[in-house]
């Protein structure tokens, strides 16, 4: 009797970087905070979570500066925010991956599914932070802010994401950890995994995750398979 084969159903994974591959918020709440109040400008949690976290730098900019605000500037605004990331980071024995990543990481490449990164981040920060975790060469796919016009909320970091892949968005699954980066998900068509790194569960559920967690430690590949397999959005 022949057997018929068996079909290998091939899945991408998507994570945003920062607060889901890299514990970074704190980092980037000094690195603002030390720009803003250069600027006379209070930056607590909220202003951070609200105005900061998940966006492009030129929209964050805009919304504290204004739509008007001089492109020269802006550059220069940018180019100080990161500079001050990008030293502590330099600085820093060691960064921190979010607990659990790489041994999901690891599940994931095992089963052979697809590995992508999609981020906000500018070059120099996507960068330094693989290299400070050893996750050199682990995705396939890498979108930072030069490679897109529109930041989040805006879905197309996740749509460029998936052609990249060269997979429908009925088979992907994004990992997030911010508002603006569910919504940039969301709007995408893809099911979000909600990581707690900077806001509580019931935010991200509210948000419209498909599942919220507070780290990776909480997953395993075979139910987020199954949330792939539902369509869940």
């Amino acid at each position: 009797m022949i057997q018929q084969a068996v079909k290998f159903m091939e899945y991408g994974f998507i994570f945003d970087m920062d607060g889901v591959v890299i514990d970074s918020n704190p980092n980037h709440k000094i690195a603002w905070s030390k720009f803003l109040k250069g600027k006379g400008i209070p930056c607590d949690d909220q202003f951070f979570d609200e105005v900061l976290s998940g966006r492009t730098g030129p929209t964050s900019l805009k919304i504290i500066f204004g739509e008007d605000l001089p492109e020269t500037l802006l550059e220069e605004y940018l180019a100080e925010v990161d500079e001050n990331y990008q030293n502590i980071l330099l600085e820093s024995e060691e960064a921190r991956p979010i607990a659990g990543l790489y041994e999901f990481l690891d599940s994931i490449r095992r089963n052979g599914h697809r590995l992508a990164l999609a981020t906000s981040a500018p070059p120099l920060n996507i960068t330094l932070g693989l290299e400070k975790l050893n996750l050199e060469g682990v995705f396939e796919v890498i979108l930072g802010k030069v490679d897109v016009v529109h930041g989040k909320p805006h879905p197309e970091v996740y749509l460029t994401a998936v052609q990249r892949l060269g997979l429908p968005r009925e088979k992907c699954i994004v990992f997030e950890d911010s508002k603006a980066g569910i919504q940039s998900a969301r709007s995408a068509g893809i099911p979000v995994v909600g990581i707690a790194s900077g806001h509580t569960r019931e935010e991200l559920l509210h948000e419209g995750v498909a599942l919220a967690v507070e780290d990776f430690r909480e997953l395993d590949l075979k139910q987020v398979c199954s949330l792939i397999k539902n369509g869940r959005i």
